[in-house]
């Protein structure tokens, strides 16, 4: 980083240092290291950068799982290119309302791969600094009512800066989002988990909430009919891009990859959000359905779904500008088509998270068969786990196949 002159032209190394805010290193996709960098100027002033580096897993194995080499790339690309060109339309003067979005300050991205991928890495600012800090609610997922609003509001601006770019320069904006890889699909085709995996995974809540809930046998037979036929061949359809309406989703929206700026009540003011290495470009829906199933409970959505999928929608209205946006009817008709997408994410998601005994270690995936990788996944979060995946396939059958069955 010295060397490419992050710092200034003339900037020298003092130190590193872990600090406060390093806890962990080993996350789920990559491990991630805090610390201040200490420099000094040619006048031997001395200045600090809190930082926060990511690396890859040093295990190939887990390494080519989490798909890292492409998800390095993503997230330099977003903030080399994408996020600038984003940001730059934004602030143009045409008479359209600024988002007023921000992201994290980005210092440094290095991408080699092969064997050099042990000294890869995406450097950011620390945003503590700046009075960002993760949310306090109690629960491994949740979020209270007013932090979803922050979040919803978040996610809206972030998505209408698409509806902006296309609207004043779509061909430079197809151009950037041609430039995103894939990180959630192998080149063969694979997904994290096999069709088979991913079946047994939904079984599993569809099973739950058969048992613990009556009228709901019909509804689960058409789910399992309509998309457990072939649970990946499902998923792969509804990731596709749906125009007009796609938008570059950040992918991997929710709680765990949001900042939070309170006020001095301790209400929540604004949220950041991070990690871009998942981006990908489709339908907001897939955002949306994988937030609102993994971030809010069963008693939030029936009592404020609604409500807050309006705030959603009016956000991305009054940012947006004079570019077309999608009214609420549009993006229910979204939500009914791609929420699988959020769905399917979440019966993973949602175990590693409520995991509380052990430690979610992917290496181990490697050799195991189908129904291995099944009882892997099954051993983690407990009946926590198999609670909400009973609460999000409820509500999803309730969104998409009550009229069926009715008629």
């Amino acid at each position: 980083m010295i060397e490419s002159k992050v710092f200034g032209p003339d900037s020298l190394f003092v130190s590193f240092i872990l600090d406060k805010w390093h806890t962990e290193p080993n996350q789920f996709c990559s491990v991630v290291l805090y610390g201040t960098m200490t420099v000094s100027d040619r006048e031997c002033r001395n200045q600090s950068h809190p930082l926060v580096l990511k690396f890859k897993h040093l295990m190939p194995e887990k390494r080519k799982f989490c798909r890292n080499d492409q998800q390095f790339h993503n997230e330099k690309l977003f903030y080399e290119e994408i996020a600038p060109f984003l940001l730059a339309i934004d602030s143009q003067k045409d008479g359209d309302c600024p988002t007023m979005l921000s992201f994290c300050r980005y210092f440094y991205g290095r991408n080699d791969c092969g064997d050099l991928a042990d000294r890869d890495l995406i450097v950011l600012e620390n945003e503590t600094v700046r009075g960002y800090r993760s949310a306090v609610t109690g629960h491994p997922l949740t979020l209270d009512f007013d932090h979803l609003v922050v979040a919803l509001r978040t996610l809206a601006k972030f998505h209408s800066l698409s509806f902006k770019a296309k609207h004043v320069n779509r061909v430079e904006f197809n151009k950037l989002v041609a430039k995103v890889v894939e990180t959630q699909w192998s080149p063969e085709g694979e997904w994290y988990i096999s069709s088979k995996g991913l079946e047994g995974l939904f079984s599993n809540g569809l099973d739950t909430l058969v048992k613990s809930k009556s009228g709901y046998e019909k509804r689960a037979q058409m789910f399992r009919t309509e998309l457990l036929m072939d649970a990946i061949k499902a998923l792969k359809r509804v990731m596709e891009p749906d125009e007009p309406l796609s938008v570059l989703c950040h992918g991997d929206f929710g709680r765990h990859n949001l900042l939070f700026r309170y006020d001095d009540d301790g209400r929540p003011l604004d949220a950041l959000v991070y990690d871009m290495a998942l981006i990908r470009y489709g339908s907001p829906a897939l955002d949306l359905s994988y937030f609102m199933y993994f971030n809010s409970d069963c008693q939030t959505r029936d009592d404020h779904w609604d409500e807050l999928l309006d705030v959603y929608c009016d956000t991305f209205a009054s940012v947006a500008g004079s570019a077309p946006v999608p009214d609420r009817g549009q993006l229910d008709t979204e939500m009914r088509k791609h929420a699988y997408f959020g769905l399917s994410l979440v019966s993973i998601a949602s175990r590693i998270l409520l995991e509380e005994q052990k430690r979610v270690d992917l290496s181990k995936l490697a050799g195991l068969t189908d129904d291995e990788v099944l009882e892997f996944w099954l051993s983690f979060g407990g009946k926590r786990a198999n609670e909400w995946a009973a609460d999000v396939v409820q509500h999803y059958l309730d969104m998409v196949f009550t009229d069926k069955v009715a008629s």
